[in-house]
């Protein structure tokens, strides 16, 4: 895998450059074990001018939801992501550490009451990738380091322990993100298991604007990618439980997948809900990935 071209500073925690309360910083971490049928997603996010963070380990059991932590407006964590440190960055019992920025990674949760604790390492399978290179700056972020990964540790949860040998994304946001400017967005974060892995991200905007920040890592190269298609089959309560995906590539290669989810979280950001599920993804020849499926709507209009 060729070399990010990304600075490893930037991989760590940043001062504000500007006065936007609006202004944040986040890192995200997922994983799904398809021979254990276990999908954990955690979210860290810092909004240094308000002074407020909010936290999220979301779990699903064999594709059902078991357990669900979302803390909005707690203190500003002490810390960073650095390899100089021991404790690197925890809020609400949540715990990330570079064991090397931009690649590897040491995911913590403890929950003495439910119980559940959580020991992983993270570690990238391609070159960390910025996916708003060569866009404007607009209401999402600036700065969107994407990564797909393997993930390896333990999971205890109320009296079982799986041994974890799967798959992961993960990204770390910079920049002014207005949640109530989005009118939707649609992604999809599969890892295959010859080594390739897609990040496919359309932002929809107040006012008919769009962004599309979608990528392929064939095994050796990244390249911008086009969303061409995107299509999602719903429940009655109006959850994605199947999709098609294609889009094509900077040197024309074609990706069409089918996606079956394997279980769904519910992740609320205020006036914005975020349907994030781990899916099964198979492409036209066969290949099979697993990894995130995610469909963001504003409150209020999702069914119509």
């Amino acid at each position: 895998m060729n070399e990010s071209n990304i600075d490893p500073q930037e991989d760590k925690r940043h001062t504000p450059d500007s006065d936007e309360l609006l202004w944040g910083e986040s890192w995200y971490f997922n994983v799904y074990d398809p021979v254990q049928d276990v999908a954990l997603f955690t979210r860290m996010g810092l909004y240094a001018n308000k002074g407020v963070a909010n936290m999220a380990v979301l779990m699903t059991v064999s594709g059902v939801e078991a357990y669900n932590r979302a803390w909005h407006n707690l203190p500003l964590p002490e810390g960073d992501m650095d390899i100089d440190t021991d404790t690197g960055l925890s809020l609400g019992g949540v715990s990330y550490r570079a064991l090397e920025l931009l690649k590897k990674f040491l995911i913590s949760f403890h929950d003495e009451l439910i119980p559940l604790k959580v020991d992983l390492e993270w570690e990238g399978i391609m070159p960390a990738y910025n996916a708003m290179a060569g866009h404007s700056e607009n209401q999402a972020t600036r700065f969107h380091l994407e990564q797909a990964g393997k993930v390896t540790g333990t999971i205890a949860f109320r009296g079982e322990q799986w041994s974890i040998n799967g798959v992961g994304n993960r990204d770390h946001s910079i920049g002014v993100r207005n949640w109530n400017a989005f009118t939707g967005h649609n992604l999809a974060w599969p890892v295959f298991e010859d080594g390739t892995a897609l990040g496919i991200l359309q932002i929809h905007f107040e006012g008919g604007e769009s962004a599309d920040l979608s990528w392929s890592f064939d095994g050796s190269e990244v390249k911008p990618m086009k969303l061409e298609r995107y299509e999602a089959t719903f429940n009655d309560e109006h959850k994605p439980i199947s999709a098609i995906v294609a889009a094509v590539d900077a040197s024309g290669t074609r990706y069409e997948m089918t996606c079956t989810r394997k279980g769904l979280i519910h992740w609320p950001f205020d006036g914005y809900l975020l349907n994030e599920a781990a899916f099964e993804f198979r492409l036209a020849d066969g290949r099979i990935g697993y990894g995130l499926l995610e469909m963001g709507v504003r409150a209020g209009t999702q069914g119509r």
